[in-house]
């Protein structure tokens, strides 16, 4: 279980929420609405964020360290990304209510900075058009992993067809 922690580098936090597009085209006083709404997460190396299946409850955005990004089936466990510093996870579960389909590892001793589904639902009620413009955010960053996933699937089918 993570140890958790004050944020108290707002200026740092901004800076790494600012440039996630998720947060895109938001205001400096939404930013700080939003930094209110945060909780930072200790994490020592080895250590698991979430699990494949458990239930989706945050947003995780890494404040410092890395987070290894794992798809298993079986046996076999794929590496699908390393999140650095300013990326976040999560979102695409937590907002379509399905279940986790990876599992998030602390690759090194790491910070997580994290926005509960409640924070985030607590903003449709103070700041409709935050909340508006978040899930406008998530829905363009939805479509552009799409995008990419179908590309991915077109040239994997493509490599299988060949021979290759």
């Amino acid at each position: 279980m993570p140890r958790t922690a004050k944020l108290t580098d707002l200026d740092a936090v901004r800076s790494i929420i600012s440039q996630l597009s998720f947060f895109g085209g938001v205001t400096d006083a939404q930013l700080a609405t939003i930094c209110r709404r945060l909780e930072l997460w200790i994490l020592e190396a080895g250590e698991v964020v979430f699990k494949t299946g458990d239930e989706p409850r945050y947003v995780y955005i890494v404040k410092s360290g890395k987070i290894d990004l794992q798809l298993a089936e079986k046996s076999m466990i794929i590496h699908k990304h390393d999140l650095q510093v300013g990326e976040c996870c999560g979102e695409a579960s937590l907002m379509s209510m399905h279940k986790h389909t990876t599992t998030a590892i602390a690759a090194v001793d790491s910070e997580v900075m994290v926005l509960s589904r409640n924070a985030l639902i607590g903003l449709e009620h103070e700041d409709i058009h935050l909340f508006a413009l978040l899930m406008m955010n998530l829905a363009r960053e939805l479509a552009r992993r799409l995008y990419l996933t179908d590309g991915m699937l077109i040239d994997a089918t493509a490599k299988k067809s060949s021979g290759h």
